[in-house]
């Protein structure tokens, strides 16, 4: 049975536990995190075992900044780790009711963002988890088969052009060689943003879409969401996030800009991300 954090956090066997008291079963991560099994992990600065510092800052200021409730979405969401941190931090603030909408298009993530978030105390059927992708327009589209989703993450929905996988997808996905795919359902990002008058948290990392997401239900996410943390995969992408959130009047509170080493041998700026960048951006007008 779930018991209560509290601020002073207790090792668990077959977890790793972060400052706060989030926990993560190992077995949901790399093979390689076998060997921090049980520990209790410090403040994330610089970084802790899956992200910076500076996406730890944007997450808990959207926690610290709600208003009696917590609504927080994850798009892109994997194994939910924004999820699982806002909402253990919301509960330690005592907020209430907590709301945590989760969109996972690979059907194993899916399944480990559902133990995750049960892990720590959320009932995966008291909440909004959708195994699907997120686009400027509802559909379908081609997915790759993830075979090993524990140690495979990153996939997108991948473009079709005259009946066979893009160009740009087997450069960024498959190294030229596709695997099957499954059809997944795609949900207009506006119509998701839609579900909540407002948005503690958006938290965005699909892989190189996010532009577009931005583009496509801007006048929504101006109006409901208080705070967007974004993964980038691109110097390309960094900007056009940053133009189009900036000329709709978005603060940009933090950012680091996604790290490459420049290949002439590969076809995609995306191939040449060795880190993803983060932006954090508050919406002055909430």
């Amino acid at each position: 049975m779930f018991a209560p954090f509290d601020i002073n956090p207790q090792p668990t066997p077959g977890f790793i536990t972060d400052f706060h008291g989030a926990r993560t079963r190992c077995s949901l991560l790399w093979d390689d995190f076998n060997a921090v099994d049980g520990t209790t992990r410090p403040i994330p600065v610089p970084c802790d075992y899956h992200a910076e510092t500076i996406e730890w800052i944007g997450t808990l200021r959207s926690v610290l900044e709600a208003r009696g409730s917590f609504t927080a979405m994850e798009v892109g969401a994997g194994i939910g780790p924004w999820l699982v941190a806002s909402g253990v931090a919301a509960r330690l603030r005592g907020l209430a009711p907590i709301r945590l909408t989760g969109i996972e298009g690979d059907p194993g993530r899916f399944a480990m963002m559902r133990e995750n978030l049960g892990d720590n105390g959320f009932n995966p059927d008291a909440q909004t988890l959708i195994q699907g992708a997120a686009g400027s327009v509802a559909g379908t589209a081609r997915w790759p088969v993830v075979r090993d989703p524990r140690n495979v993450a990153g996939a997108r929905p991948l473009r079709v052009e005259e009946g066979s996988i893009a160009p740009k997808d087997l450069d960024y996905w498959y190294d030229g060689n596709p695997s099957d795919t499954i059809e997944v359902k795609v949900f207009a990002f506006s119509e998701l943003l839609e579900r909540e008058a407002r948005w503690d948290l958006v938290h965005m990392d699909v892989q190189g879409g996010e532009a577009e997401l931005c583009r496509s239900a801007l006048a929504t996410l101006t109006a409901r969401v208080s705070r967007l943390v974004i993964g980038t995969h691109s110097r390309v992408l960094d900007g056009e996030v940053m133009a189009t959130l900036h000329g709709a009047g978005w603060v940009l509170e933090a950012e680091k800009p996604t790290r490459f080493i420049f290949n002439s041998v590969l076809t995609s700026l995306e191939r040449m991300t060795q880190h993803d960048g983060t932006q954090v951006w508050r919406n002055q007008k909430l």
